[in-house]
């Protein structure tokens, strides 16, 4: 999935794998099957703040953030066995 941040009015285009993003969605608790592009990338902009150094270093920032927010076993199994 490719999401556009803004991070303090800069653009940061990211691409995240879908299951990451389903993962993310569900921490969020979003709406299952709902388009949720937007609203991850509103969470991940507001996460990512404030702009620091270079694109490089807030991809690898916003990468991490998305580590911690999804990095619970039990959210993880439950993602993956709703969608078999």
């Amino acid at each position: 999935m490719k999401l556009e941040l803004s991070i303090d009015a800069k653009p940061l285009d990211i691409e995240i794998d879908d299951v990451v993003a389903g993962l993310l969605a569900a921490r969020l608790d979003l709406p299952a099957g709902a388009d949720t592009q937007d609203a991850l990338a509103r969470y991940l902009s507001e996460k990512g703040a404030p702009w620091t150094l270079d694109e490089a270093h807030m991809r690898r920032r916003i990468l991490r953030r998305l580590i911690l927010d999804i990095a619970d076993p039990a959210l993880i199994i439950g993602h993956l066995m709703a969608e078999a």
